[in-house]
């Protein structure tokens, strides 16, 4: 027996991990870039005079890989909302996905944040079949927000 709450319980955990500062660290991936864009411009008018810049720091390439996963997520569940299979799919990529980031994680704390909430989405899938137990509401935002920091 497949239970239903696939669809509201994913509104939640996409909820969950945004809430916390996502936007945050888009933006400063943003500014990063453009940093190191004026950066570039400041060295070659500087006519290859040694100079440090100082700017914003990046996101890290594994926060910025699993950041890129949870927009694409975002974006999937939108088109997906009605096809509880596809939506399964989508978290599962997802899950995937930050598993991937956090092996290639430096920072413990990012590694573990992202493999806890890897784990809250392969539980919600594996929850449908009854094969795990749903994943409790309050751990799920604690983890989604341990990411949301880990990655800012």
């Amino acid at each position: 027996m497949r239970h239903r709450t696939l669809p509201a319980f994913a509104l939640v955990l996409v909820t969950g991990i945004t809430v916390g500062g996502c936007a945050a660290a888009t933006a400063g991936t943003a500014s990063s870039s453009h940093a190191a864009s004026a950066s570039s411009s400041a060295t070659a008018t500087a006519g290859r005079a040694s100079a440090t810049v100082f700017g914003p720091p990046g996101v890290d390439p594994a926060c910025a890989a699993a950041l890129k996963a949870e927009q694409i997520l975002q974006t999937r569940q939108d088109k997906d909302q009605d096809n509880e299979s596809a939506l399964d799919q989508d978290f599962t990529n997802f899950a995937n996905a930050l598993s991937a980031a956090a092996q290639q994680e430096t920072r413990p704390a990012a590694a573990k944040a992202m493999t806890a909430l890897a784990s809250d989405y392969n539980d919600l899938v594996e929850s449908q079949s009854g094969a795990a137990d749903l994943p409790d509401m309050n751990t799920v935002e604690n983890d989604g927000a341990a990411f949301n920091k880990a990655c800012a």
